[in-house]
C-alpha cells in the first residue's frame, strides 16, 4: 500500500479522532492542538486533494452554514485504504522503536 508522509499520517489521524469524518476546520483544529505546530489552510487542502487522489479520503457534502444563502461545507472522510494506510505506518512506527536502543542512556 505505501507508507505516508508525516503530514498525511498526522491529517488522517485527526480525522480518526474527529470520528472519521469532519470539515477542513475541524482538522485543522485538532492538528494544531495536538502537534503544537500552525498549519495554513492551503498546506491543509493540498494535503487533503493529495489523499483524495490516493484514495485514503473522499469527499462528501454537509450541511448549509446557517445565514442566508449560506454554502454547504465540505465534509471530509477517511476511507477503508486511508484506514489501512494510516494503521500501516503507525506500525512501522512500532517496529521502528522496539529496534531503537534506549534513547535516554544514548547509543
Amino acid at each position: 500500500m505505501g507508507l505516508l508522509t508525516l503530514k498525511e499520517e498526522v491529517i488522517l489521524s485527526a480525522l480518526i479522532m474527529l470520528g472519521g469524518k469532519s470539515g477542513g476546520a475541524q482538522i485543522r483544529k485538532v492538528v494544531i492542538e495536538h502537534t503544537r505546530k500552525e498549519i495554513v489552510y492551503g498546506t491543509l487542502y493540498n494535503l487533503l486533494e493529495n489523499l483524495i487522489r490516493k484514495g485514503f479520503v473522499i469527499t462528501g457534502v454537509g450541511d448549509p452554514v446557517p445565514v442566508q444563502g449560506g454554502r454547504s461545507k465540505t465534509i471530509y472522510k477517511i476511507t477503508e485504504e486511508g484506514k489501512s494506510a494510516l494503521k500501516e505506518t503507525l506500525e512501522m512506527h512500532d517496529n521502528l522503536k522496539k529496534l531503537l536502543p534506549n534513547l535516554e542512556t544514548g547509543f
